[in-house]
């Protein structure tokens, strides 16, 4: 399976996705211990369901089993298209394991913790991930800004609707005065438009996972997503007194994400405690 994997599958893949980086770890960590020295066609699906379960065994979340199977079916995929599964995928069958409703959020300690490790580092992806926390932008928001739609006078990022029933059309996200601290510490490269420029010209950072996989098992904070620094902004608002209506429309929620520019909403940035 290694052997197809470095020959042919990521080659494929890192010319048409990209997130393919992500990919390889999960080959790498997840595939390559178990079934790598294995001869593709030897392997059947009753032990790619008793590895999967194994692992959400050993504690990862079903979402997280999910993402490492959906890997390992498109590696069979394109060995089936290559004849080398002739009896069909292996994972072809297996279920995804079913999703556990969670709320994570962090706590004002916890935040305390992380801004500060974040801000210790000099890695773009801290800079990103500070904006998230500041913000409660969505990630593509932050990663895929560029500085002609940074409004320092109003103290707003016009950003393109990236939420789940966006339709094309923009939206401002408020940016509080440490918002606006972080993006003025970003350097800026002349011939790049993007806040956080990519590791390929002309393109934005496309990846700040591996950083922060790294930081919050560091941090103690395993369970913590990208995404719950998101849903940790709007609980601390609404800690604060806000209302939830409002907190939505800083969002870009629900109807409300319709609304063009939201230049005379509160700058609200993170709680005073922060």
């Amino acid at each position: 399976m290694d052997a197809f994997v470095d020959k042919v599958y990521l080659p494929r893949i890192r010319v048409r996705k990209r997130s393919w980086p992500i990919d390889n770890r999960i080959i790498r960590q997840y595939l390559s211990p178990v079934f790598g020295k294995r001869e593709l066609a030897t392997l059947r699906r009753g032990e790619v369901e008793a590895w999967l379960h194994a692992l959400a065994a050993g504690g990862l979340a079903p979402a997280t089993c999910n993402r490492i199977l959906a890997v390992f079916k498109s590696i069979c995929l394109l060995a089936v298209g290559y004849g080398l599964l002739p009896g069909g995928s292996p994972c072809a069958e297996v279920a995804s394991l079913e999703k556990r409703v969670r709320e994570r959020c962090l706590s004002l300690t916890e935040a305390r913790r992380l801004m500060a490790a974040l801000q210790r580092s000099p890695r773009r992806e801290a800079l990103a991930l500070r904006l998230l926390l500041l913000t409660g932008a969505r990630k593509n928001e932050i990663l895929k800004a560029r500085w002609e739609n940074v409004d320092f006078d109003e103290r707003l990022l016009d950003v393109p609707d990236s939420g789940p029933n966006g339709d094309g059309r923009w939206r401002a996200v408020p940016l509080s005065d440490e918002a606006v601290d972080v993006i003025r510490a970003i350097p800026r490269i002349s011939d790049s438009p993007w806040l956080f420029p990519g590791r390929r010209p002309g393109r934005p950072l496309a990846d700040i996972y591996g950083f922060w996989d790294t930081l919050r098992h560091e941090l103690g904070l395993e369970d913590v997503r990208i995404q719950d620094l998101r849903r940790s902004f709007a609980a601390f608002l609404v800690r604060e007194g806000q209302s939830p209506s409002l907190v939505q429309r800083l969002l870009g929620s629900g109807r409300s994400r319709h609304t063009p520019r939201y230049a005379r909403l509160p700058k609200t940035g993170l709680p005073e405690a922060m």
